[in-house]
């Protein structure tokens, strides 16, 4: 096929040709202007600096010198491609066991949501044994129901690893296989058309996938990690059963339910793609195969999201406001969606993540979606540009939901870009000069991730002041990364780069007024705790000193330990708190005539015991009948209560769990959680029936062939 013969499909010849003149356009100023990550290793003003610049000149020379030619086909050749992959496979394995070393996987990893993330997921495993995915957690927030944790345990995917190897070996070897996976899937889906070219598509995913050692591994998000391989098991399904493999149908499912079990928002980036795909493909049998394949994995989620569902009231379903009832700021909204598209035409202000490679090459990504019909990295393109468009809507009403997605880059973008390298490239020097450009751009880390064999390693004078103090609650300040101040101002900046609170119960066994999570959570209770100098969503100077003051006393905290000179400035101005200790950035004041007991009731006395997940027992001693029982843990009507089979009737005071007390004298109210048993056998036959009918469903779809062949071009 010569350069005049060829035409792409839908587009004039010259549209290749003018998206690698846009990508050029875009990749100098890039380049040369940006100062993002410059002291980053492996960053593009790093080490990788004067090679990424050869490949550019590379490919501008390159791209003159054949202009004529840009928009046919070209082979990179066997030995190129293996070769990006190769270099892929060494740069991800090697960025795996430099930041997560095997020497350190029978410790605590101790940087940012790594920490809350490895306890949440111990936390699951646990109820998973016995027999419930969801419970109550009391030790944090006063007590708040985990099914609000929507998005943020992995126990369905780390049961196993975590059984058989036990919580912290488990929690490294999930991760471990699930960075290896994400470029496999790649790599397997493009190989079912051709093998050369899956080569380099899965070289170009195993070096975008390194890139999450930047992104998500510095932060610790790998709850978004999981969920892209979520979405990468229900794509390879999809795929396999267009093919015409019964375990397509099964394995689709499969993914569907386990995002639904880790993280909400990527099952519905999943339901996106594999409705994209029945659309580009035009395949009527893939929307009915996503529809079944859905209808299952609700059913057999339930047992997770049950509670969000029947109890609505007490979830907040957008964790980046504090208040989601307000009023919709529909200019602010449209102001945010031009500042996310403005963006795009500031090359200078991007980083070398694999957000900003798909930015580079959104033109050529655009011309590979459109002129490559019908083809797998066709498909890759489109997707790729579909995220590239909804990273737009990324705004605070929107929650999270349009800011996940740009995690999933690495699976999509390699095969997209092999694609448009390949297809219309025109001569192999070019073809090799393009992927030795995209193959540079993307940085990683070989950083350690920090790792403790206990908590009291990270602050052991501060741990051990909270391990001796007592009170019902312990207020401990959470230092979160995202602004925590619902007004003008901004909270202020965590000197901790690790959420460490949800380790603090299992210190000494106390129960805590704080959260785990890096700011704002899902749970209605959000507002009870104090963080980066705020309280209830506001600088915690604008709460008056008796409204802060009333609050402790409600809860029976008697213990404070803050670390930002606003709260420390605030409780020592108060005239209510004494100062006990100070170390390091941490203060410790001591709220005076506080009512420390866990129940309270004005006659007799009572106190909690055998706590877990499920229940607790309720001890009480010399009570009057009809004399309220309150318990110091937020209400929440899920929970039932009952003494020697008679049942005890549960009400809100205060917003806490009470009831009055049935009898006079000294006997135990057993509190019980629901495990929702009956949830779990529905959940367990949907999915014997799901795999059934999955792998029964008419499978063999329109043929996945490749419209625009890839042909042998030769160098002028």
């Amino acid at each position: 096929m010569t350069p005049e013969d060829f035409q792409p499909h839908g587009l004039p010849r010259w549209a290749p040709r003018a998206a690698l003149a846009w990508v050029l356009l875009l990749a100098w100023p890039n380049f040369l202007l940006t100062g993002k990550w410059a002291l980053l290793p492996g960053a593009l003003n790093g080490w990788r600096q004067p090679w990424y610049g050869a490949a550019l000149v590379a490919t501008t020379a390159l791209a003159l010198m054949t202009w004529r030619q840009v928009g046919a086909p070209a082979r990179v050749g066997r030995g190129p491609s293996l070769a990006i992959f190769a270099a892929g496979a060494a740069v991800l394995v090697a960025a795996l066991f430099s930041r997560l070393p095997v020497s350190t996987w029978n410790q605590i990893p101790f940087q940012d949501d790594y920490t809350p993330l490895f306890q949440a997921a111990a936390d699951g495993v646990r109820r998973m044994q016995r027999g419930s995915v969801v419970g109550w957690n009391w030790w944090l927030l006063g007590g708040y129901p985990t099914s609000n944790d929507i998005a943020q345990s992995f126990a369905a995917l780390m049961f196993f690893p975590m059984i058989v190897f036990g919580d912290r070996v488990g929690y490294h070897l999930l991760h471990a296989v699930v960075f290896l996976a994400i470029p496999a899937f790649a790599w397997w889906d493009i190989r079912q058309d051709d093998p050369e070219e899956a080569w380099l598509a899965g070289g170009f995913a195993l070096l975008c996938t390194a890139g999450y050692f930047v992104t998500i591994g510095n932060s610790g998000d790998t709850n978004s990690l999981i969920g892209v391989f979520c979405v990468g098991v229900a794509m390879v399904g999809s795929r396999a059963a267009r093919l015409g493999r019964r375990w397509g149908g099964p394995v689709l499912m499969l993914g569907l339910t386990l995002a639904l079990y880790s993280h909400v928002a990527f099952v519905v980036y999943a339901g996106t793609y594999l409705l994209l795909e029945a659309a580009y493909y035009r395949d009527v049998k893939a929307i009915l195969r996503l529809a079944v394949a859905s209808a299952f994995a609700i059913v057999i989620s339930l047992p997770v999201h049950w509670e969000s569902l029947r109890y609505s009231a007490y979830v907040s379903f957008n964790n980046t406001v504090y208040d989601p009832s307000v009023p919709m700021n529909w200019p602010g909204f449209f102001r945010i969606v031009y500042y996310n598209t403005e963006i795009l035409a500031f090359p200078h202000r991007w980083f070398n993540d694999y957000r900003s490679l798909t930015n580079v090459w959104l033109p050529a990504l655009l011309v590979m979606a459109f002129a490559a019909r019908r083809t797998r990295s066709g498909f890759y393109a489109a997707a790729v540009v579909l995220t590239q468009g909804l990273l737009r809507l990324n705004t605070w009403e929107s929650g999270a939901m349009f800011d996940r997605i740009q995690h999933m880059m690495p699976l999509l973008a390699g095969p997209a870009l092999a694609g448009f390298v390949l297809r219309f490239s025109g001569t192999r020097r070019l073809a090799i000069a393009i992927a030795a450009m995209i193959a540079l751009y993307v940085a990683t880390s070989f950083v350690p991730v920090p790792h403790v064999p206990e908590l009291r390693a990270f602050d052991p004078p501060l741990i051990d002041r909270i391990a001796g103090s007592d009170g019902s609650l312990i207020l401990v300040e959470i230092n979160p990364h995202r602004d925590m101040d619902s007004g003008p101002g901004r909270s202020a900046r965590t000197p901790f780069n690790v959420h460490f609170q949800g380790l603090l119960p299992g210190v000494a066994g106390q129960r805590f007024y704080t959260q785990m999570w890096d700011g704002w959570i899902w749970s209605k209770f959000r507002g009870q705790v104090v963080g980066a100098g705020t309280f209830a969503g506001r600088a915690i100077g604008e709460t008056p000193p008796a409204t802060f003051v009333a609050e402790m006393r409600r809860w029976g905290v008697k213990h404070l330990f803050v670390w930002t000179d606003a709260s420390r400035d605030y409780l020592a101005g108060s005239g209510f708190f004494t100062e006990r200790w100070r170390g390091g950035l941490w203060t410790e004041f001591e709220l005076g005539d506080v009512d420390t007991r866990d129940i309270v009731t004005p006659t007799g006395s009572g106190r909690l015991s055998a706590l877990d997940f499920f229940g607790a027992n309720v001890e009480l001693v010399d009570v009057m009948a009809g004399s309220r029982v309150i318990i110091r843990t937020n209400y929440y009507p899920a929970w039932h209560a009952d003494t020697a089979g008679r049942e005890v009737r549960l009400y809100a005071f205060d917003r806490q769990l009470a009831f009055d007390a049935p009898n006079s004298g000294s006997y135990t109210v057993r509190l019980a959680y629901p495990r929702y048993y009956w949830l779990s056998a529905l959940a367990f036959c949907a999915a014997l029936a799901g795999f059934w009918v999955m792998s029964r469903m008419p499978m063999m779809s329109t043929p996945a062939t490749s419209a625009t062949p890839i042909a042998e071009a030769t160098d002028p």
